[in-house]
């Protein structure tokens, strides 16, 4: 008898333990988001003048657009730009404070193609700080048809990161 009744008791462990796990996986799947559901966001800070870095940083943002896009992941990219990185949002530099730079053809060419590849195929979006174009005395007109303006470079990255975006310095 004392047998009968262990038996009975471990099948009704077992039972009520099925019960259980198959109630959590019909309840867990509607409030818990599988991590690829999850919107990935990222803020890259351009605040430097110099190309090779500009380059760089752009390579490193199709690097990971690129994963996103292959792994189905959603995200949200933003450069947020100010002080001398403006340079590399204007349609050209003539009449503006950084007419002189000179940046190696190849380069330039490069730094223009990317750009315009992340913002035609990726979404990536640019933003500018009015601070800077007003330092600088750079008329608005002058920049990139994709380029958005924003009151504030350090503002804007500040109410981005508030929101979740990871924040990213290329050094």
């Amino acid at each position: 008898m004392q047998k009968e009744v262990a038996m009975i008791k471990r099948g009704f462990l077992r039972g009520l333990f099925l019960v259980v796990l198959l109630a959590t996986l019909v309840v867990l799947p509607s409030g818990v988001k599988a991590s690829s559901d999850v919107e990935r966001k990222a803020v890259y800070h351009c605040d430097f003048g110099n190309p090779k870095r500009m380059d760089a940083m752009l390579r490193n943002i199709y690097n990971l657009v690129n994963y996103y896009t292959t792994k189905g992941i959603s995200y949200d990219v933003r450069v947020v730009s100010n002080s001398a990185c403006v340079q590399f949002l204007l349609k050209d530099r003539k009449g503006t404070k950084f007419e002189s730079k000179k940046i190696p053809p190849k380069l330039e060419k490069s730094i223009r193609e990317r750009m315009q590849s992340l913002v035609d195929g990726y979404d990536v979006k640019f933003e500018q700080c009015d601070i800077t174009l007003k330092r600088t005395n750079t008329p608005k007109s002058k920049l990139k048809p994709f380029v958005s303006i924003v009151n504030s470079g350090q503002v804007r990255v500040v109410e981005l990161e508030d929101k979740g975006y990871a924040y990213i310095k290329v050094k």
